[in-house]
């Protein structure tokens, strides 16, 4: 079994999606997932039931292996 990491991260709109990071984000949720298909499913998601309305924001999902 693949151990993946669905890590959505909410950027400010002045942030260039290249530089939205971990550590450039202004809220960062990781979970994880089982497939790569579901980090992409899992990330709007997760922002919109924990964030609600992302004005003056936006939602960059990734996956990531998890480390053993």
């Amino acid at each position: 079994m693949i151990s993946l990491l669905a890590v959505v991260m909410v950027c400010a709109l002045n942030v260039a999606p290249a530089d939205c990071t971990r550590a450039t984000a202004l809220d960062v949720i990781v979970q994880p997932v089982g497939l790569p298909t579901e980090c992409m499913q899992v990330g709007p998601t997760l922002a919109a039931s924990t964030f609600g309305a992302l004005d003056g924001r936006y939602v960059k999902t990734a996956c990531e292996r998890r480390k053993s």
